[in-house]
């Protein structure tokens, strides 16, 4: 077994806390730092149920992308689903930590990672930010493809059944821009870098009315669709790193919104 800070530091190896948002609250969130770890769960939220699945599989640490503690707690009680987790992470001396948007704005951290899977790129810039780091990413494809054939290659490399897009599907497309998650606003400087289309998730009507105005592509992944790819790729990154040390279970959290 290993120590809870030895994975927390290649952790912020891999990513740097200073990369976070201001907005943003990440790192160990509740726990020791010094407890042993043969077990971890990933996940891309922390609920009642993560902290359920970590306790019955004896798991010392939950690392999930998105923080459970992202704004300050007035109280942890059993009262609220919060308080729950809280407690229930405690009471089994399980440890969370949590790497959020510095993941996101890495090299080689999720917006890589999403960019590449969703549109098949392997060079890019940053959005915003000093590259190689920053939020979002923007690239040339490989070759122009129009643009119903990049929604499709986007469904498929995702496993997503549709999206929502403006645009003309026999546009063009050879430069792309992509934020993981919830990254509507960067529409702006997706547009204003050169981008034929701009990927993201949680858009709003002013931006489906911004991209069709100036006659830009635009597609929604949605957030859960598009941060999920978070478990997987982090289990691989840490199984390769601590093989045959510690077990990392993934644990898929259920999209909460459901399409009929």
């Amino acid at each position: 077994m290993i120590a809870v800070n030895e994975i927390i530091k290649y952790l912020e190896e891999l990513a740097p806390k200073h990369l976070a948002e201001d907005y943003d609250n990440v790192g160990l969130m509740v726990g020791d730092k010094e407890a042993s770890v043969s077990k971890v769960v990933i996940s891309l939220d922390t609920d009642e149920k993560v902290a359920a699945f970590a306790a019955e599989n004896g798991a010392e640490l939950v690392i999930s992308h998105h923080p459970l503690l992202f704004k300050p707690a007035k109280s942890i009680t059993k009262e609220n689903p919060l308080g729950r987790t809280v407690y229930n992470l405690i009471k089994n001396d399980i440890s969370l930590y949590a790497m959020h948007t510095n993941f996101d704005s890495v090299s080689g951290g999720l917006g890589d990672y999403f960019l590449k899977a969703a549109c098949k790129v392997s060079a890019y810039d940053s959005l915003e930010g000093e590259f190689p780091d920053g939020i979002g990413r923007i690239a040339k494809l490989d070759e122009e493809i129009t643009f119903g054939d990049l929604i499709d290659r986007i469904k498929k490399s995702l496993k997503i059944n549709s999206v929502r897009y403006v645009g003309d599907e026999n546009m063009p497309v050879k430069t792309v821009a992509a934020c993981n998650g919830g990254g509507a606003d960067l529409i702006f400087s997706a547009y204003s870098m050169g981008a034929d289309v701009y990927i993201s998730g949680d858009l709003k009507y002013h931006h489906a009315r911004y991209a069709y105005e100036n006659s830009r592509c635009l597609i929604e992944v949605p957030h859960y669709e598009a941060e999920i790819i978070f478990c997987e790729y982090l289990s691989d990154l840490l199984n390769n790193k601590f093989e045959g040390i510690c077990e990392f279970l993934v644990y898929k959290n259920e999209n909460p919104w459901k399409i009929k």
